[in-house]
């Protein structure tokens, strides 16, 4: 767990390996999941910068592939979130599939998914703050942080808190694609009516038209020969 984030651009990577600008607290884990009020969590660690939790295996049952999972680092003590990530059913079953594939023993059979994918899969997921309480989209959206005066709260968005290390496995019911009676894969849940949603997807619309207004008017200051080294070159 980081004392100060780090900027939502830098490379996790390179974060993992920092040993400085940690801070000590009481931390658990929290998991919740799409389309249930329901949560999971851990035993609190206290008084450390990198709590191992050696958590009991959290089971999960995934009623579709559009399955998303939250999971908060939470400071005990005031029981609010540090940092969150989003793991998607989606991204895990690729992160499995491209292990497959990267192995050159198994690529013929994993093409065929003859093999199944049975070892846990060890991660580093970067925690970022800033975010909605949301899944989907609405995660993504930034949030106000207080810190500031009223109404001019800093919108901090993905910045990096620390990270967490687990192992994860998904395993698909390989009756629903390989056997004499396959099934349809169950749909995903619809989304309830988000007001919020809609004010995202407006302000990204306004973004790519400010983008093209910026490129339009680079073209115009180039052509017009206001520069003649530019539009010489």
């Amino acid at each position: 767990i980081f004392d100060k984030t780090f900027p939502s651009e830098a490379d996790p990577n390179e974060i993992f390996e920092s040993d400085s600008n940690l801070r000590n607290g009481d931390h658990y884990v929290r998991v919740s999941w799409l389309g249930s009020k329901e949560s999971k969590r851990t035993k609190t660690v206290l008084q450390t910068s990198k709590p191992f939790f050696d958590s009991e295996e959290m089971v999960f049952d995934v009623p579709h592939y559009g399955m998303e999972y939250k999971l908060e680092v939470v400071d005990a003590n005031t029981d609010k979130p540090i940092g969150s990530y989003l793991l998607s059913a989606q991204g895990l079953l690729q992160w499995q599939r491209d292990d497959m594939l990267a192995k050159k023993d198994r690529l013929l059979l994993s093409f065929f998914h003859l093999r199944r994918y049975s070892e846990p899969r060890r991660v580093k997921l970067e925690l970022r703050t800033g975010v909605k309480d949301g899944f989907g989209l609405n995660f993504y959206n930034s949030s106000k942080i207080a810190g500031g005066p009223k109404g001019k709260e800093t919108l901090r968005t993905g910045e990096i808190s620390g990270w967490l290390e687990l192992d994860v496995h998904l395993e698909e019911d390989q009756q629903l694609f390989y056997s004499l009676n396959p099934r349809r894969c169950p749909p995903r849940a619809d989304e309830e009516f988000d007001i919020a949603l809609i004010q995202l997807h407006i302000a990204r619309i306004g973004e790519i038209i400010a983008d093209i207004q910026k490129l339009v008017s680079s073209y115009m200051y180039v052509v017009s020969w206001e520069n003649p080294k530019i539009t010489g070159a």
